[in-house]
């Protein structure tokens, strides 16, 4: 392991195998009591790798603050960040412009308003987009699928049903490609698959090469796709 990594190694009479938890910037290996440094050792560097990659995603976790939606305000799209501009009207209208997510509103007091006038273009650019987008990945696959909805999940990015219909959490228009492919191909892999057995991952892993880097992403700074 790298010098700077920070290791705590906790000693107990209570544990008969060895547990490595990866948490804010540390990593903490508890032990039992009698275990030899040199073979603490040899395991941190067996989970090197591992222990890495953690560290690296935790490092990219974004702070997450309630919106005021006011003009300048930053808001994810595509993996990207992009500034709202309040804009006082006669007509209600959403548009996304010149690299701005423009709202024009009567009254730039009502907040409500244009909370929801943000989540409905939201809900409008992930359902063209991720219809789009199965519908490319599954000529890749093979697989025919019945039809895209968008829903308002809390703890699930996507859902797919014995019938072939595919159900995504609208806030994923929010991630980078990356990540919004892999819940695509983890969907449509599933019309193969009807389950998370060992053969379901190694056919998605077969499409999507690293899928534990985008489960890992999405546990990290999932609570960052919101409005």
């Amino acid at each position: 392991m790298e010098n700077n990594i920070e290791i705590n190694v906790h000693r107990t009479n209570r544990l008969k195998t060895v547990s490595i938890q990866v948490l804010r910037g540390e990593v903490k290996i508890s032990v039992p009591k009698n275990l030899e440094q040199v073979k603490i050792d040899r395991i941190l560097k067996s989970k090197s790798k591992w222990i890495k990659k953690k560290l690296f995603l935790q490092s990219k976790i974004a702070p997450f603050s309630n919106k005021e939606y006011v003009s300048g305000e930053s808001f994810l799209y595509l993996g990207r960040y992009y500034r709202l501009k309040i804009i006082i009207g006669k007509k209600y209208n959403t548009e996304f412009k010149d690299g701005y997510l423009k709202i024009t509103v009567k009254n730039k007091s009502n907040k409500q308003k244009i909370k929801r006038l943000v989540k409905k273009w939201y809900l409008e650019k992930a359902q063209l987009y991720l219809n789009k987008m199965t519908l490319d990945l599954s000529k890749e696959l093979g697989v025919d699928f019945h039809s895209v909805k968008v829903r308002n999940y809390n703890a699930r990015w996507g859902s797919c049903s014995s019938t072939g219909k595919l159900f995504y959490n609208w806030r994923i228009i929010m991630a980078p490609y990356k990540i919004i492919k892999y819940v695509i191909l983890h969907e449509l892999v599933h019309l193969k698959e009807h389950n998370h057995s060992k053969r379901f991952w190694k056919l998605l892993k077969s499409y999507y090469s690293d899928p534990d880097y985008a489960k890992q992403w999405l546990i990290y700074n999932g609570h960052t796709l919101i409005i």
